[in-house]
């Protein structure tokens, strides 16, 4: 591997009217250019038909693929000319870093969940509520008066 390539990862857009046959082709033939610059290709990625958020060049859909490569800085203008085809929407290229893989959280040793009993409801157990007496309604000319008192009249 040569010092001066760097990683890079390629996400495009194919034209919804290619087949998904046509679209790995396509995929392929791109990662074949990135090996003919002296390239290597470091994730195979992969190609997935997918609604668009927003029409591109009138399209609701595409093709979208990406993959990640070890390409020297000053080949990438070569493949993206590449990608300068009518069959494919949108493309970005970008200069990426190699993350190492994250490790699982280990469980907290100590803190314990306290189980909590399962309540079930048994209607024919259950203490009957009693529903608070309803007080007869006032008599019409009494609220009459009030309101009057209430009002200064």
């Amino acid at each position: 591997m040569d010092k001066d390539q760097k990683l890079y990862e390629m996400t495009y857009l194919i034209s919804p009217s290619y087949s998904e046959e046509e679209a790995q082709a396509f995929q392929q033939s791109l990662k074949n250019e990135v090996k003919s610059l002296g390239g290597l290709v470091d994730d195979e990625g992969g190609v997935l038909k997918r609604r668009l958020s927003y029409p591109i060049k009138k399209m609701p859909e595409a093709h979208v693929a990406n993959f990640r490569f070890l390409l020297a800085s000053e080949k990438i203008r070569e493949l993206e000319t590449k990608l300068a085809v009518p069959q494919v929407l949108r493309f970005l290229v970008v200069h990426t870093k190699r993350q190492p893989p994250r490790a699982a959280r280990a469980p907290r040793i100590g803190k314990t969940i306290p189980e909590h009993p399962v309540l079930e409801y048994n209607a024919k157990s259950a203490p009957e509520v009693k529903q608070p007496a309803l007080e007869p309604a006032a008599d019409i000319e009494e609220i009459d008066k009030r309101l009057e008192e209430i009002l200064g009249k």
